[in-house]
């Protein structure tokens, strides 16, 4: 009886290993962070920043000299990359780089975070409630 289960049991493993491999290989993560980290107004060119952080999901001209790049990233939820539960739970927050170019020079460089549960201790107090 024991060997009957065993093509059931190599199929099962192989499935679970092949699963598993695949969560291991997504694409690259950008920490924005610890790039931003790196990145000084007044002393990062253009150049350094494509090499620091890749291509900006967004460009603008504010004016003839000034540029702005943005760099967005959502955090996924705590299952929300692996291959069975991806896009089933929604996103725990963003962070968001704004990157202000003078010619070829960064001007000014902010980072900017959003948990979805930011504003949740408004909750817990009373002082909400309208009195009548």
């Amino acid at each position: 009886m024991l060997h009957s289960f065993r093509p059931f049991f190599f199929l099962f493993f192989l499935s679970f290993f092949v699963v598993a491999l695949n969560a291991c290989s997504s694409t690259p993560t950008r920490h924005l962070v610890s790039d931003v980290a790196m990145i000084s107004a007044g002393n990062t060119s253009r150049e350094e920043v494509i090499k620091l952080m890749g291509d900006p999901d967004s460009k603008r001209m504010v004016d003839a000299d000034t540029e702005e790049w943005v760099y967005y990233e959502e955090r996924a939820a705590t299952l929300g990359g692996t291959p069975l539960f991806d896009g089933v739970f929604d996103p725990d927050g963003y962070e968001m780089v704004l990157i202000t170019f003078s010619g070829d020079v960064v001007k000014t460089c902010h980072y900017r975070g959003h948990d979805d549960d930011e504003f949740d201790w408004q909750d817990d107090y009373s002082w909400q409630e309208i009195k009548k």
